[in-house]
């Protein structure tokens, strides 16, 4: 078996000012308790957005290949994000810079 990689890039400005309805389809209820804290919306928004398309392409399936509340991205005590779909977790990378949010995730 090989391992598969997704990555994907956001443009954090696309994430500012997102409909209700975009935030409740994409967030799980612990991301949207960490969005509503997050001083830097947009950027965390891109992100979160970024790793969870990473997954599904890596996955091989694409946004149709489950629902995006379904995958969630958790971050432990020194911040580092876990993301967590299908009741397995996978790596995940996320950076930001210039603008644009980035994120990796390998599936094993």
């Amino acid at each position: 078996m090989s391992m598969k990689v997704g990555i994907d890039l956001a443009e954090i400005k696309r994430f500012l000012s997102p409909s209700e309805h975009f935030l409740e389809v994409v967030l799980s209820s612990s991301e949207r308790i960490l969005y509503d804290a997050a001083c830097e919306k947009a950027s965390f928004l891109a992100g979160l957005w970024a790793a969870k398309e990473a997954y599904l392409k890596a996955k091989g399936t694409g946004l149709s290949g489950l629902p995006l509340k379904e995958i969630v991205l958790e971050h432990d005590e020194l911040g580092c994000p876990h993301l967590f779909a299908e009741k397995e977790e996978f790596p995940v990378s996320i950076s930001h810079d210039g603008g644009y949010a980035v994120a990796v995730v390998i599936i094993p």
